[in-house]
């Protein structure tokens, strides 16, 4: 009997738990597309990470915009599925932005050596000697689209937030610099 009462406290408590963990809020902020799949879905690209929004119909008449811009409060749905199957379902408890706001991005200058080398996605970089990778970006200097291309530079580099690719940082090329002619 009291094997019995410990095992459904066990039970009740890994039930708690596990709901507490798919009710906790996290926030995300991505861009809204729009797929063709099974007759059409709309998800969320937030980083490397996709997500299906569900929530109330005011909620997804603000969302359902291509290409706009969001800021949201989100729950996980462990439990639910998709037809669409595109991402992670999250179920939208607030939306705090809809709107693109200027950025001024932070950049810093760094005398870079290494590489010159180009992944799977066709993305250019520079494996530094640091084993750091810097993402190229276009428009990229002929002299540095060539692969194992020998690359050290005075360099302004962005933060790894503003990489497309994945990378440590954003090596930008300005024609106003000297060696640039």
């Amino acid at each position: 009997m009291n094997t019995i009462r410990i095992t459904l406290s066990l039970i009740a408590i890994l039930f708690a738990t596990q709901t507490a963990f798919a009710q906790k809020e996290f926030t995300i902020n991505g861009r809204m597309h729009h797929s063709d799949l099974e007759g059409g879905c709309w998800y969320l690209e937030a980083k490397n990470m996709k997500y299906e929004l569900v929530g109330s119909p005011e909620f997804m008449q603000t969302c359902r915009v291509e290409g706009r811009m969001l800021s949201l409060s989100v729950t996980r749905e462990p439990r639910m599925a998709s037809t669409c199957m595109i991402g992670q379902i999250v179920r939208v408890v607030a939306i705090f932005d809809t709107i693109m706001h200027p950025v001024d991005p932070s950049y810093k200058k760094e005398t870079i050596k290494g590489t010159v080398h180009r992944n799977k996605q066709g993305c250019w970089y520079v494996l530094s000697a640091h084993h750091k990778r810097y993402e190229l970006q276009a428009p990229i200097p002929k002299r540095f689209m060539k692969l194992r291309a020998k690359y050290n530079r005075l360099s302004t580099v962005l933060s790894s937030a503003d990489s497309g690719c994945g990378m440590d940082g954003v090596i930008v090329f300005s024609g106003l610099e000297p060696d640039m002619h």
